[in-house]
């Protein structure tokens, strides 16, 4: 009888600590899939984007973040497509705030940016980058998306 005892009461401990940490990881991770265009402008000049995308965003419970973009890189008089799907992983450091690493970043489609401007202007989507981004719910049940480079996205979720 001491046994099944001793049994249950290990037994509910190791319940009680697998589901607090797993309310925890749940709580401190995010669940939304959302869409947005962006479009950035290198001067007031002209009135003409140096980069023009959309992007799909996923972030799943198990700490990861799937990334699509689609668009245009304008620099001088070329125009380059870009169509990239970037994986990161992601932890929460603050109330709002997650380090993304990127994991992989996989040129697809018609991407025909070059070397040297993925290093001028995509050098946060590279392989092995870390960027921390602020992640808040609008009443709308959008979401922004935030960094202190720029550019602040609203994200429609979906």
């Amino acid at each position: 009888m001491k046994k099944i005892t001793i049994l249950f009461i290990f037994v509910g401990a190791l319940l009680a600590i697998f589901l607090v940490l797993g309310y925890w990881h749940f709580q401190h991770n995010l669940s939304f899939t959302c869409s947005s265009s962006t479009a950035s402008f290198s001067t007031h000049e002209g009135n003409s984007p140096f980069l023009n995308f959309t992007q799909n965003v996923t972030f799943s419970l198990k700490g990861e973040a799937l990334v699509n973009i689609s668009g245009e890189i304008h620099n001088e008089d070329n125009i380059y497509t870009i169509n990239r799907t970037i994986i990161y992983d992601y932890v929460r450091i603050g109330s709002a705030d997650y380090k993304l690493h990127a994991i992989s970043v996989t040129p697809t489609g018609t991407d025909d940016v070059p070397a040297e401007l993925t290093q001028k202007y995509l050098g946060q989507i590279q392989p092995g980058s870390y960027r921390v981004v602020n992640i808040r719910q609008l009443p709308s049940g959008d979401m922004v998306i935030s960094n202190t480079s720029g550019p602040y996205i609203v994200c429609a979720v979906h």
